[in-house]
């Protein structure tokens, strides 16, 4: 029993984690979020400034940093990382991107704060203001209840 736990842990450790593994039948076809035909951010984009100015940006490579719920943080080689946001990974499961890993983005918005929001390159994403603040849709006013003294009259 320990020589086939042993076993399997050492193939786990010697074999290529299957997430990375490339489908060679598509190979020919530009993948979502692939690196491939990407090129990293240019020396003249690296400010937020020159980001905003250019949005928006397609086919940059970047690479993971930190995956959370809601998305993945993704180093793009500027001043400041950007958030990959999970509403942006159109058919890529967020469980299948791993630490280090390099993907393809497009730089879609960056806000004053400096915060920058991206999306998988291929999905063809349309630019973001992030400085617009969210129109506030107007509630109906609430409804009174009745007095006690209007209950009776109606009986």
């Amino acid at each position: 029993r320990i020589y086939t736990v042993i076993e399997h842990l050492l193939f786990s450790i010697t074999s290529p984690d299957p997430r990375l593994r490339r489908d060679t039948q598509n190979s020919k076809k530009t993948e979502i979020g692939s690196p491939t035909g990407c090129s990293s951010l240019p020396p003249n984009l690296s400010t937020t400034d020159a980001l905003r100015q250019a949005l928006p940006v397609r086919r940059i490579t970047a690479t993971v940093r930190n995956v959370v719920d809601f998305g993945a943080f993704v180093d793009i080689g500027g001043d400041n990382d950007g958030l990959l946001h999970r509403s942006k990974f159109g058919p890529v499961l967020l469980d299948s991107l791993l630490v280090g890993q390099e993907i393809g983005v497009d730089i879609l918005g960056v806000s004053n704060a400096g915060r920058i929001s991206l999306g998988l390159s291929g999905l063809n994403l349309s630019v973001e203001n992030m400085d617009a603040k969210p129109k506030q849709t107007r509630r109906p006013p609430p409804q009174q209840k009745q007095s006690s003294s209007k209950r009776q009259r109606r009986k």
